[in-house]
């Protein structure tokens, strides 16, 4: 087993699985997803407000079109004064035409309202039409960097794909099954590297018996952690 070349396919399969979380984790991922929140909310608020606007639009022309029906009325009420003579009819018509008056200027009042507050309304329209007008272009301009740097990532993520098929070529299948169970047993790490006398996957001292037995292991001998039973580089 060339333990040196299940390092080097170690080192590669390593960076690619870092350049694929780097592609889920891009900034450029997070800026644009920002953006899409950013312009869906004002366009929530956009649609919010002409529905506002539609009600109101749609309460003044109820105001209309009653007041009209008012002043008929009134109009009506108006002409039969002339022709009554009696005192008591005179009166409840008086009274009739009261009540009119009274209601016509609650519509009247209620009509200005509405008119200032759809004027209120209008200008926030603008004013939220030109916020989503710039939202759009940074939904577009940050669209445009991700796939600018999603293609970037999966770029170098195809060249160390073709880096790994170059370096497993010459490796046994049964190597590679082998590093491919270590691999799943020890989160990543199947072939460490003795550093100053600890294991580079367990990150445990190794004897200074345990590290001379390993030296004198023939050439042709796996060398394993004595603590984890990791491929060891000699």
């Amino acid at each position: 087993m060339d333990v040196k070349a299940l390092h080097e396919l170690q080192k590669v399969d390593t960076a690619i699985e870092q350049a694929k979380v780097a592609l889920e984790k891009l900034p450029e991922r997070t800026h644009h997803a920002q953006a899409q929140s950013d312009l869906a909310h004002v366009r929530s608020s956009r649609d919010n407000l002409r529905r506002e606007q539609s009600t109101m639009e749609t309460e003044l022309a109820v105001i209309e079109k009653k007041s009209v029906e008012i002043d008929a009325h009134r109009a009506k009420l108006e002409r039969q004064m002339k022709t009554i003579i009696a005192p008591r009819e005179a009166e409840a018509l008086q009274n009739e035409m009261q009540t009119l008056a009274a209601e016509r200027n609650e519509l009247d009042d209620r009509g200005l309202l509405l008119l200032e507050s759809s004027a209120s309304v209008d200008e926030d329209v603008r004013k939220t039409v030109d916020t989503e007008s710039r939202a759009v272009e940074v939904e577009a301009t940050t669209a445009h960097a991700l796939t600018q740097a999603a293609a970037a990532k999966s770029d170098e993520i195809t060249v160390l794909l073709v880096r790994r098929a170059e370096v497993v070529l010459p490796i046994a299948d049964a190597d590679i099954a082998t590093y491919d169970r270590l691999r799943a047993s020890y989160k990543g790490i199947a072939v460490a590297v003795i550093q100053h006398g600890v294991c580079g996957g367990c990150h445990m001292d190794i004897s200074v018996s345990e590290l001379d037995i390993i030296k004198r292991l023939p050439i042709d001998q796996v060398a394993e952690c004595p603590n984890c039973n990791r491929l060891l580089v000699r």
